[in-house]
C-alpha cells in the first residue's frame, strides 16, 4: 500500500503495523495462533482475532527502525537478559537499562496510538504533543526522563505471576492536574503523563531515568478498583 509515512514523513510503500507490540500478545494466543478480544460495547459481541491490531501507518525503515527498540524491549523483559534486577513485594528495579532504546519504544507505543484510526484508541488525542514525539522518535533523542514519563506498574496475582493475559482499552484521565493516559497489557500498566509541567510531578523519580534505572511497582490485581470493577461489568453482560 502506498502513502505517506506518518514518521519519517515520506511517500513510500506503508507496512502493516501493530499499533502495541506483537510479543504482548504471545501469552493471549491459543495453539491457534488466535486471541479472544472481549467487547466492552453491551450489544457487540466477543470475537476472535488472529494478529495483534496493525494499521498501514509505517514504511518498512521506519518500522525497522521502531522493531529495534521492541527487539531490546522483548529481551529485557521477557527474555531476561539482564541481571541487573532487584525486587521485593512492591517494586522491581532494573539497573543499566539503554535509556534511549527503553524510552523510544514507551513514546513509540503512545504515539502509535495516537495517530491510529482504531476505535480502541479513540481517547489518545496528544495535540501539539503528538508532533513533538513524533520527532523525538524520528531523530532518536528521548528527551529528559520527565518529559512524556511513563509510570509502570507490574500488575500481579497470585502474590507473584504477572497477568500477560488481559489488554484494555486506554483510557485518558486527569490527576493532580496533570494529563495522563493509561494502557494495560503484558502484564503492566503503562501511564503516560503528557503536560508540560512534568518536571514539578511529585513521583516523577519513578519515571524511566537517565543513569538507566527502570523501576516497576507491583499492585495486586483485586487492589486495582478500575480492573475489578471492569471484570464485575463483563460478567454482568455475560462477556466473561
Amino acid at each position: 500500500m502506498k502513502g505517506q509515512c506518518k514518521l519519517c514523513l515520506k511517500d513510500k510503500t506503508l507496512i502493516n503495523s501493530h499499533i502495541i507490540s506483537e510479543f504482548f500478545y504471545k501469552s493471549m494466543y491459543d495453539s491457534k495462533h488466535r486471541f479472544f478480544e472481549i467487547s466492552t460495547k453491551l450489544n457487540e459481541k466477543n470475537k476472535f482475532m488472529q494478529k495483534g491490531l496493525r494499521e498501514y501507518l509505517l514504511c518498512n525503515d521506519c518500522e525497522q527502525q521502531i522493531g529495534r527498540y521492541e527487539k531490546y524491549v522483548n529481551d529485557v523483559f521477557f527474555n531476561k537478559t539482564t541481571n541487573n534486577v532487584i525486587q521485593d513485594d512492591k517494586i522491581i528495579v532494573i539497573k543499566k537499562v539503554d535509556y534511549v532504546l527503553m524510552k523510544l519504544f514507551q513514546l513509540s507505543i503512545l504515539w502509535r496510538a495516537s495517530i491510529s484510526s482504531k476505535e480502541i484508541f479513540r481517547y489518545i488525542e496528544l495535540g501539539p504533543h503528538q508532533e513533538i514525539i513524533r520527532k523525538m522518535i524520528y531523530n532518536e533523542k528521548p528527551g529528559k526522563y520527565y518529559e512524556y514519563g511513563c509510570l509502570q506498574i507490574a500488575v500481579i496475582i497470585d502474590d507473584s505471576k504477572l497477568i500477560e493475559g488481559l489488554m484494555l482499552n486506554p483510557e485518558y484521565l486527569r490527576i493532580e492536574g496533570y494529563r495522563l493516559y493509561r494502557f494495560v497489557f503484558g502484564g503492566f500498566i503503562w501511564a503516560y503523563f503528557v503536560s508540560s509541567h512534568n518536571y514539578q510531578y511529585k513521583w516523577k523519580k519513578f519515571f524511566l531515568l537517565e543513569n538507566g534505572t527502570l523501576t516497576i511497582h507491583k499492585e495486586k490485581f483485586d487492589d486495582l478498583a478500575f480492573l475489578t470493577n471492569f471484570g464485575i461489568d463483563m460478567k454482568k453482560q455475560g462477556k466473561l
